[in-house]
């Protein structure tokens, strides 16, 4: 073998083992985001200003998600809470960001996690049906469908008792 075939095998080979290492670093495994948004519902208002709204986030992905904003046409403000008990009484505390794990569930419910919808801009009565937008971090923008019940009726769509814990993992 002549130097210069040394030299041009040599050169070949180098380049491609280049080539295969920039192939695997810009390869990395995509991220999967994928977030279903299921049982949205708001509890028809007792006062008329105001609303809670609950349902839950399925992340089927690879890679923690978290809830940032919630807006719809039917309130002029929409903000994510958290139900805390202090002694006897409860108090709703804002919050900015609620995770969603990878693989797992959030469940908002009476007693734990919910979105309250302040200044409403319409009246709002069971069997309605209007859109809210959830936005998050990963996966964007994700429009859901929300129906209003009737405040007795919250009990048979979350199965009994208000979740203590809203992150149900699955």
């Amino acid at each position: 073998m002549t130097n210069r075939t040394y030299r041009l095998r040599h050169s070949a080979i180098l380049a491609l083992a280049v080539t295969i290492a920039l192939a695997c670093i810009s390869r990395e495994t995509p991220e999967r985001i994928d977030l279903e948004v299921s049982r949205v519902f708001v509890t028809e208002p007792v006062t008329g200003e105001r609303a809670a709204m609950y349902f839950s986030v399925t992340n089927n992905g690879d890679v923690d998600d978290e809830l940032l904003a919630v807006s719809t046409a039917a309130a002029e403000v929409a903000e994510i809470h958290r139900t805390e008990h202090e002694g006897s009484t409860m108090k709703m505390v804002p919050v900015d960001a609620l995770t969603v794990p990878a693989g797992g569930r959030v469940d908002l419910a009476p007693g734990g996690y919910h979105v309250m919808l302040l200044e409403l801009t319409q009246n709002l009565f069971p069997d309605d049906r209007f859109d809210v937008t959830l936005r998050f971090r990963h996966a964007g923008e994700v429009v859901a469908r929300a129906r209003v019940i009737r405040y007795e009726d919250v009990e048979e769509l979350v199965g009994g008792a208000a979740l203590s814990d809203p992150h149900n993992s699955r």
